[in-house]
């Protein structure tokens, strides 16, 4: 099973966390202020590389 989906929208990027880790690991990882969506992450294309850099470094698969 895949940890994370991505699903890039052009100026925004949505990564939809499919298990308890995953979401615990973005609710931990990121800003108070981060904007969520329908319980998805809502980035700018210019975060999601150091993103999935940490999600793979800690043993998180992600998907698109």
């Amino acid at each position: 099973m895949t940890d994370i989906l991505i699903a890039n929208h052009g100026t925004i990027v949505l990564l939809h966390p499919q298990t308890p880790v995953a979401d615990a690991w973005l609710r931990e990882s990121v800003s108070d202020e981060a904007q969520w969506w329908a319980g998805a992450l809502v980035v700018e294309p210019r975060y999601v590389g150091d993103l999935i850099t940490g999600l793979l470094a800690d043993d998180l698969s992600v998907a698109s």
